[in-house]
């Protein structure tokens, strides 16, 4: 059998990027491998020593097999040539098929989602798929820092990338995650690097802790931000030595993992004040992926509002509902909203409007009082109130409307917790007489 230099195009168009890829040309790329007779062109091509077009045709072919099927993915029929490739072929294809599908649910369909979705990808897998493996050493070393406001996605985002590390066949890698803002300090390092028996107080059996459960795969630090400088110092050194040494152990255990993290604070910023470790910034940031705020996008605002609606309504949809929330999303109020809590802020509106409330009911309730425990005092508005007064009166202010949580304090005031805490235990400065 004959091998066309069409087919070998159209195996160099499945194994691009997806996402750079016009979709027409990748879908007759497949239709294409599809309808080939697979065992008998790479025949040919092994017979004619052609190693790198068979490598080539047989991973687009086993992706393209994959990608054909709507549920989990399955290793096609067992190839009758390069067999002692074929584990790497169903690696990786396997990764590329639940790391695609995983940024599909990122929410919007504009030029500037696709420009995420197309760099995430590259970030996973390189150029081509061709060249995964012999890069797959650099890649897994490449750690990946996610940077966004809240509600812009940075979870889906994390969620690809640990997809898309090839695991040991067809099954996902092993996976770990910790969210450094819902883990009380004294606990942060224990849930990480794990704790031998007798270590502390409550330590009653020892713990591997997550990044060793994650050894040959992925861990995620969501809110990485939050984690105490202590805690910094020592997740630097275990990036650095690949090695995690337990709370109260002397020994040290090999491990093998990409650390994605993600923050909605201005790590550079923290770096500057000496809140944040540059040395730790500069290890995790060694792919910077900025996921983009509603407000940037608005053009996504009435599909992913529309998909939303539809999502819990579907047929319950009245027209005269669902003519009222498509004029709300069109108007000049929705796209000129700077939305701060971005997607989920749009779905709460929704949600409100689908129940016959406004979209935003807070606004009902008027301007902050002028007089009270929340109003700004008349010294700091006059500038009569030193520095350490108005940072002392806006820490406490912040901490009431976080309802005393530390970690959602620290979080607002651009701080770690062990700053505010210290904020905290100190003798407030009174500010001046009023007059």
């Amino acid at each position: 059998m004959d091998v066309s230099e069409e087919t070998l195009e159209a195996a160099r168009v499945m194994l691009r990027n997806p996402f750079e890829v016009d979709p027409a040309r990748r879908h007759k790329a497949a239709a294409r491998l599809a309808a080939l007779d697979v065992d008998a062109a790479l025949g040919t091509l092994t017979h004619r020593t052609r190693h790198e077009d068979a490598d080539r045709l047989a991973l687009a072919w086993t992706l393209q097999q994959m990608e054909s099927v709507a549920g989990k993915p399955a290793a096609p029929p067992v190839l009758k040539h390069l067999k002692p490739r074929r584990v790497m072929h169903v690696r990786i294809a396997a990764a590329a098929v639940r790391c695609h599908r995983q940024l599909l649910t990122l929410q919007g369909q504009s030029a500037t989602m696709g420009r995420l979705r197309e760099e995430v990808w590259g970030a996973c897998f390189g150029p081509s798929l061709e060249v995964t493996e012999r890069l797959e050493r650099v890649i897994r070393d490449h750690d990946v820092l996610i940077q966004g406001e809240t509600g812009t996605g940075k979870e889906t985002v994390a969620s690809a990338v640990l997809a898309a590390i090839p695991g040991p066949g067809l099954d996902a890698a092993p996976q770990g995650t910790v969210n450094a803002a819902a883990l009380p300090e004294t606990l942060v390092e224990s849930e990480l690097f794990g704790h031998i028996r007798g270590a502390f107080t409550g330590a009653t059996r020892d713990r591997p802790g997550r990044i060793r459960g994650a050894d040959g795969g992925g861990f995620f630090l969501d809110e990485v931000g939050d984690l105490p400088m202590t805690t910094q110092s020592k997740l630097l050194r275990l990036i650095e030595a690949d090695e995690v040494v337990p709370v109260g152990s002397d020994v040290s255990h090999r491990v093998d993992v990409r650390f994605v993290a993600a923050t909605h604070h201005d790590l550079p910023r923290m770096v500057e004040r000496g809140t944040f470790r540059r040395d730790l910034y500069e290890r995790i940031a060694g792919c910077i992926i900025r996921v983009p705020a509603l407000r940037e996008r608005p053009e996504d605002i009435v599909p992913i509002g529309m998909q939303f609606v539809s999502r819990w309504l579907g047929e319950g949809l009245q027209e005269k509902q669902g003519e009222q929330i498509l004029s709300w999303l069109h108007s000049d109020e929705t796209r000129q909203h700077p939305w701060p809590g971005n997607v989920r802020e749009l779905n709460n509106a929704l949600r409100n409007m689908m129940l016959g409330l406004p979209p935003w009911p807070t606004r009902s309730l008027g301007p902050l009082p002028t007089s009270g425990g929340t109003a700004v005092p008349v010294e700091i508005l006059q500038g009569r109130a030193t520095l350490a007064q108005v940072q002392d009166w806006y820490t406490r202010r912040v901490m009431d409307g976080c309802g005393g949580n530390h970690a959602q304090a620290a979080r607002t005031l651009g701080v770690d917790r062990s700053t505010l805490r210290r904020r905290a235990r100190r003798r407030p400065q009174s500010l001046p007489a009023s007059g």
